[in-house]
């Protein structure tokens, strides 16, 4: 009965949604071309989206709906902060960084607002000149952000295409030859023949792969395969 229903904790929910704050929350569309949730304790997460998705002007412009829930306001809302800083959202416009303008006001902290506060802090729409006190540089505020992935993003297509000819970049000036310099700090050891374990596997099946495993002094490394082909083994 209602009269035994108590109250535990505190949960703040925040949903995310492809709107631009500075032109009074105007849906923005096109194509998102990074998509990265958030997750941690006492966090749920309620959305669809994903990498290449189109978002178009049609539907309801929310993406993805986080609840965070604590033992007390001030750790509900410092796991809901951390949520909306990790979380990763790029090629369309999102409220996210007028969420952390109201989650970071001063008034909003001490979890006393009524529903003028919006409109009594109008600067809070102003995502393009805001500033966070968080513990790491790089997502004070939305210039750094974009800065630093804008980076990653140029270095990730110089390494894949090189340098750009529209730049000046002269192919034939690049050398392509590259000194090993782990020679210089890894011992020398005995390389398997070619053909590799695969090789030893097909000329003395499993029971001499196995010795010849047993009997290897060196540093292996598989990948997950053997690994999860033996933990489904012992677990049946």
């Amino acid at each position: 009965v209602q009269e035994n229903i108590s109250v535990r904790g505190v949960a703040i929910q925040c949903r995310v949604t492809t709107e631009n704050p500075e032109k009074d929350f105007a849906p923005d569309t096109g194509t998102i071309s990074v998509y990265r949730h958030s997750a941690g304790c006492g966090i749920r997460m309620d959305g669809i989206g994903y990498s290449g998705l189109t978002v178009t002007p049609y539907y309801d412009s929310m993406l993805v709906k986080y609840t965070a829930r604590g033992s007390d306001f001030a750790e509900t809302l410092a796991r809901m902060k951390r949520v909306l800083q990790e979380c990763r959202i790029r090629g369309v416009k999102t409220n996210i960084p007028f969420i952390l303008n109201v989650l970071t006001h001063p008034e909003f902290e001490t979890g006393i607002v009524t529903t003028s506060f919006i409109d009594d802090h109008p600067e809070l729409k102003k995502i393009s000149t805001s500033r966070w006190n968080f513990a790491s540089p790089s997502q004070t505020d939305q210039r750094k952000v974009g800065r630093l992935e804008n980076s990653i993003r140029y270095f990730a297509n110089l390494a894949v295409n090189g340098h750009p000819t529209e730049l000046g970049a002269d192919a034939t000036k690049l050398s392509t030859s590259h000194a090993d310099s782990t020679s210089k700090i890894l011992p020398a050891v005995e390389r398997p023949s070619a053909g590799g374990t695969r090789k030893i596997l097909l000329e003395k099946g499993p029971e001499g792969y196995a010795k010849w495993v047993r009997e290897n002094k060196q540093l292996m490394i598989t990948d997950t395969t053997w690994r999860d082909a033996h933990q489904s083994l012992l677990a049946t």
